[in-house]
């Protein structure tokens, strides 16, 4: 039961932060409401449909036992892959979308759609895994739920690593199709690299206390580009607000430390 009173609260937490967010950014625009919905799924279809037929298939091709510590590294290398290619690859899907394309260039920054993918993807990962931690690890599961904070402090956190990842791809769009694929590359490789730590701690390699000093850090980085983001929204907002004189002072003002910075 405390399992699924955790995943509740973590939704709970990642939803009010998202819908406070989403609202400064893009208002009751119904497209990223819509694409939210969508990605809420990709979770679970990815963690079903691709990663775990394929794992299986691999551990069978090269004769491997399915616990994590008995795998060489080789195969952990494979799987970090594995991992970052499938996860960030469905969660890019939403830009076959015309009008998601014709989002992000009209408003001119890719963060509003990559914290919306992010987000979705990150709400549908919560539940996914509260399924499987039932099903898995009944001991665990009936815990209490403020036993279980982990779990939570983890998954809100991952909200905003989700949708840096995503960033990193939806950031090249505007600059033709070759900076797009470079950025969903990299998006990759860092979604891997940012896994091997828990990778790591499955393996017993390392404790859960380095994994978590490990993770605080990551999360608190990858909320720059959103504050500052929202930093140049309040901006603009008081600069539309000035008329005559005072706004083209201020433009004047901002031209001047651009071009001086």
């Amino acid at each position: 039961m405390g399992i699924w009173i955790a995943a509740i609260v973590a939704t709970s937490l990642a939803a009010w932060i998202g819908r406070a967010l989403l609202r400064a950014w893009i208002g009751h625009d119904r497209l990223y409401y819509r694409v939210l919905a969508i990605t809420l799924l990709f979770s679970p279809i990815v963690n079903l449909c691709a990663k775990k037929p394929i794992l299986g298939y691999m551990l069978h091709r090269f004769h491997l036992s399915p616990k994590t510590p008995d795998w060489p590294w080789w195969f952990v290398v494979l799987v970090l892959l594995l991992i970052g290619v499938s996860e960030e690859g469905i969660k890019l899907t939403p830009v076959s979308f015309p009008s998601v394309r014709k989002a992000i260039r009209l408003r001119g920054s890719a963060v509003p759609m990559a914290f919306t993918i992010g987000l979705g993807f990150a709400i549908g990962e919560i539940w996914y895994l509260a399924f499987r931690i039932h099903f898995s690890d009944p001991a665990s599961a009936s815990l209490p739920f403020y036993m279980l904070g982990g779990f939570i402090t983890e998954r809100v956190g991952t909200v905003i690593v989700h949708a840096w990842l995503s960033l990193l791809a939806l950031s090249g769009l505007r600059s033709g199709s070759s900076q797009f694929l470079l950025g969903a590359g990299g998006a990759m490789l860092a979604h891997a690299l940012m896994d091997s730590t828990a990778m790591l701690f499955q393996m017993k390699l390392v404790s859960v206390e380095t994994a978590i000093l490990v993770f605080i850090p990551l999360t608190f980085l990858c909320t720059i580009p959103f504050y500052r983001f929202r930093g140049n929204l309040a901006l603009t907002n008081r600069i539309g607000r000035t008329g005559g004189v005072r706004h083209g002072f201020v433009c004047l003002r901002l031209r001047g430390a651009l071009i001086g910075g």
